[in-house]
């Protein structure tokens, strides 16, 4: 019976270390090692265990029971299992044992080895070692918070000092949307007038931006464009003192992000300290006008005037106009108020129409950098590429048309992706398919903002495979569901492996808003 006590420990200790932990530290990773939204997510994705716990207490009863040996073999046989099958899942955004990472699993392995050697005596005690494990992992973060400061803080100092010594123009883009797709239209025709630097994906913070100075920033850039996110008011001022921009663009303010901001007010003031810092010091900003409706921007076009460019269809220094072309780029306009620069027209080759603006805000901010490439304009403009994971097209002969959305997490850009969809696929004649799990970090506005995304795809949607709907109810309840074929499921992988069944060339599917794991379905650990 010895034997197989120690057989039931050594299982549930290799369980818990090699891999229970490292699922939750995969989760723990993805919430940005915020301890506070990790002890959230341990509720909604059901971060506790269950199944090698009861196994585990099963075990203890039957011993207190002197049950036959065999039993307890097959308990240990079973914690076996599960760690197998546990360790197969296929997580959308896997965990990368990054140095951090690895001191965290380290500490937090070290931490739950008390328990775990209690157990060895009083096997009950590997239940209450599982358990912990969460919370060994927020705990070893924090107790390695000064050293890991201490690391970042070095970093940060040699990525400053090379931003200096290089000296690059400065840009910073911020915005509750469009940021990291106006950065890449903003990289690629400026590349027309000098080596271009910005941050690769959608990086936005300090670290992230420091990473990518200190490994790939080189005498060439002349350019330097730092997008940058917002967490809560000061954000962008932090960034600004790290970047120091001379330019700036703002994309929009919208709902993105009102979990964190808590009201769209805070999320305006927040944005608008990129405006208050670069005209503050003698620069210029481009904004989208329809900003202009929240206070702060207001007063800063106010105080600074001719600093502060305003881009939009009506009422602004810079008016837009635009026109569908063939295949779903657009036909845009430009006409700058003052006569700054003659009227400029050019073609852009990007889905959405939420794309206008942002190549608008791109193209406004380039010929104030550089006016001599007015007349260059349209061949770079005609060549931009398609940004990866936002609206972009993935078409192969003979099969269906798949726009690839994943990245898009707004209201607006989610209602045109849809428009979108539906344009192409009766262009095909085919069906309208949608695949989303919503749209996340909505605070109070998550039910209002996904009932009013539900009309708009009742009206363009032939198909809908709602992911997860028990986070999104008021989208699920609000569909026609007499108009749409609304199918419900568990992942992305299942939705996949039903689209797959009946697919026809002539169909496009709209891969809508791709959450990371925390938020696609619920697991029975």
């Amino acid at each position: 019976m010895t034997i197989l006590v120690k057989l039931i420990f050594l299982g549930a200790l290799g369980y818990l270390l090699k891999v229970r932990l490292r699922t939750l530290l995969a989760y723990f990773q993805q919430e940005e090692y915020d301890g506070a939204r990790y002890v959230g997510a341990l509720q909604t994705v059901r971060l506790y265990d269950i199944r090698a716990s009861l196994v585990i207490l099963v075990a203890f009863g039957l011993m207190l029971l002197n049950a036959p040996a065999v039993v307890l073999l097959i308990a240990a046989g079973a914690l076996g299992v599960i760690a197998w099958m546990e360790s197969k899942y296929r997580f959308k955004k896997p965990l990368v044992m990054t140095e951090r990472a690895r001191r965290i699993y380290l500490l937090a392995g070290g931490f739950l080895i008390l328990p775990f050697l209690i157990s060895f005596y009083w096997i009950i005690f590997a239940v209450v070692a599982i358990q912990l494990a969460p919370f060994a992992l927020i705990a070893a973060n924090q107790a390695l918070a000064p050293f890991q400061q201490r690391i970042n803080d070095k970093y940060i100092v040699e990525a400053r000092e090379k931003l200096a010594r290089m000296d690059p123009q400065r840009i910073g883009i911020t915005g509750s949307f469009g940021k990291t797709t106006v950065k890449h239209i903003l990289a690629e025709i400026l590349e027309g007038s000098a080596p271009v630097f910005y941050s690769r994906g959608s990086i936005n913070t300090v670290l992230g931006l420091t990473r990518h100075i200190r490994q790939r920033l080189q005498w060439s850039h002349k350019y330097f464009i730092a997008e940058m996110g917002a967490y809560g008011e000061g954000s962008i001022d932090r960034l600004c003192d790290f970047a120091q921009p001379t330019l700036g663009i703002v994309t929009a303010v919208g709902d993105a992000h009102t979990e964190r901001f808590g009201s769209i007010d805070a999320i305006a003031r927040a944005k608008s300290e990129l405006v208050a810092y670069v005209c503050g010091n003698g620069g210029s900003a481009v904004i989208n006008a329809e900003v202009l409706r929240h206070a702060p921007f207001a007063a800063l076009k106010e105080k600074y005037g001719a600093q502060v460019i305003t881009v939009a269809a009506e009422n602004a220094d810079v008016i837009v106009n635009a026109q569908p072309a063939a295949g779903g780029g657009w036909t845009i306009g430009l006409h700058w108020s003052d006569g700054a620069h003659g009227d400029v027209s050019f073609e852009l080759p990007l889905l959405g129409d939420h794309n206008v603006m942002n190549a608008a805000l791109a193209v406004v901010l380039t010929l104030h950098v550089d006016p001599d490439l007015l007349d260059d304009l349209p061949y770079f403009t005609k060549a931009v590429s398609q940004i990866p994971h936002r609206l972009q097209k993935v078409e192969s002969p003979g099969a269906p048309l798949i726009l690839d959305d994943a990245y898009n997490a707004n209201e607006l850009g989610f209602k045109s992706a849809v428009a979108t969809l539906h344009d192409l696929a009766k262009e095909r004649g085919g069906r309208a398919i949608l695949v989303t799990p919503g749209v996340a970090e909505l605070g109070m506005e998550h039910d209002a903002v996904h009932a009013r995304l539900a009309e708009t795809c009742n009206e363009f949607c032939d198909t809908i495979y709602i992911v997860n709907p028990s986070r999104i109810r008021s989208f699920a309840d609000g569909l026609d569901r007499g108009r749409v074929n609304v199918i419900e499921v568990a992942s992305f992988y299942e939705a996949r492996a039903k689209i797959d069944v009946d697919i026809t060339a002539q169909d496009v599917v709209l891969y809508e808003n791709d959450l990371p794991d925390l938020l696609e379905e619920q697991r029975f650990l």
